[in-house]
């Protein structure tokens, strides 16, 4: 991304960007080409939406993390964004700092929607769901840390288990839950009463306003 411009799609690899597109039927033929780690993704495409594009890359690519960028977040955008599996948001207005803070988060596996957005989730959303089956000892423990903001290697290590394993636990949590996400698994465990948002770690202070989005120099 170049400081000023507007382009609706970037596949990155961690913060070093493979390409830029401006279009979903683009973008999802570039993200399965170069299968990056991190897609920030616009909200509003000609062809569709940032959500549109998690919705297509969830199932055959889901080690790659999108992250949609919105100037509306709004209630239905946030439920969009939620259940279309990407792993969270981020406002135009957010700094350069804060941005690439973002997208190495999101590439170790953690969720980035802040506590008040998921309470508004929480209450705009009219769906009283049941879990379809109990959720394991295991399962809930994976899903409290998932609530609490742990990436993935962090999760891995507290439980003492293999990064493999925990995404299959991840995997089966999100079937319970009838979740295509971590976020919307989450945000359904709190509705449920089965966790807590009061340890969500990803609640930062504002950056200054008006900060670029140009990308980060490769290293």
């Amino acid at each position: 991304m170049t400081s000023g411009s507007s382009p609706s799609s970037c596949a990155s690899r961690f913060a070093a960007p493979t390409a830029v597109v401006h279009d979903l039927k683009t973008a999802t033929a570039t993200v399965h080409e170069h299968r990056p780690d991190v897609v920030i993704a616009d909200y509003h495409l000609p062809d569709g939406t940032g959500a549109d594009l998690a919705r297509a890359v969830r199932t055959s690519l889901p080690d790659t993390a999108v992250l949609v960028l919105t100037a509306d977040p709004s209630a239905a955008t946030l439920n969009d964004v939620a259940r279309s599996g990407a792993v969270g948001h981020l406002t135009k207005e957010r700094g350069f700092a804060d941005v690439v803070e973002s997208v190495r988060a999101a590439a170790a596996g953690e969720i980035l929607f802040a506590p008040s957005e998921l309470q508004r989730l929480l209450l705009e959303s009219a769906t009283h769901s049941k879990v379809v089956e109990p959720l394991t000892t295991r399962e809930l423990e994976v899903l409290r840390l998932l609530a609490s903001g742990t990436s993935t290697a962090a999760a891995a290590e507290a439980l003492g288990i293999s990064t493999a394993t925990l995404r299959a636990h991840i995997q089966a949590v999100l079937r319970k839950l009838r979740a295509h996400s971590r976020l919307e698994a989450v945000a359904e465990a709190a509705r449920l009463g089965l966790v807590t948002l009061e340890s969500w770690t990803r609640d930062r202070p504002a950056p200054p306003r008006g900060g670029n989005l140009s990308a980060p120099e490769r290293s």
